[in-house]
């Protein structure tokens, strides 16, 4: 087995949990007839994300020269992606609180969305294509002004770009203009 084979195993179980958590809360959501609140743009969008990043961990596969740095830095932006997912709904079926998970939930994005540029830069991607960073860091500056702002249709209209500018992004930018 490989140093990649090993660590994707990792990888890919807490992105899968990640994963799974956001799907059962959104389904959950749906089955107990709540109101549809922003939380479903945003997991919408944080399930492309995972789904995104899970297919950008594949190109470490030929990384020759692996160390507990790497190693470290990759587990560590896996788990701030499953924490992400955990902030979009409880973990325990409580009542939930959306606004304030909503703020964990844009606090833990710019932490992940962070860890992102690093595991890139750590790569050698980092301006490959060359608006990867432009695109990775309009993400984390819209979330840290919407943990700050507290209204409504700002968040509606976030929401709704995060998750469209995602949809362009994995099916049309990164096919077509890279």
């Amino acid at each position: 087995m490989s140093e990649f084979e090993f660590l994707s195993v990792l990888v890919s179980i807490i992105f899968g949990l990640g994963l799974t958590h956001i799907l059962r809360g959104s389904v959950g959501q749906i089955f107990r007839r709540q109101a549809l609140d922003l939380r479903l743009a945003y997991a919408g969008f944080f399930v492309l994300v995972l789904v995104l990043n899970w297919w950008v961990f594949f190109s470490w596969r030929n990384n020759e020269i692996w160390s507990f740095e790497i190693f470290l830095v990759l587990v560590l932006w896996a788990i701030a992606h499953y924490v992400v997912a955990i902030t979009l709904y409880r973990p325990d079926d409580a009542e939930s609180d959306s606004r304030f998970e909503l703020h964990l939930f844009l606090l833990a994005f710019v932490i992940a969305g962070s860890m992102d540029i690093l595991q890139t830069a750590m790569r050698g991607a980092l301006f490959d294509p060359w608006y990867y960073l432009l695109f990775v860091g309009h993400y984390i500056v819209l979330s840290g002004i919407a943990y700050f702002v507290k209204s409504d249709t700002f968040h509606r209209v976030v929401s709704t770009w995060f998750l469209v500018s995602i949809l362009c992004w994995a099916l049309i930018v990164r096919r077509f203009l890279t």
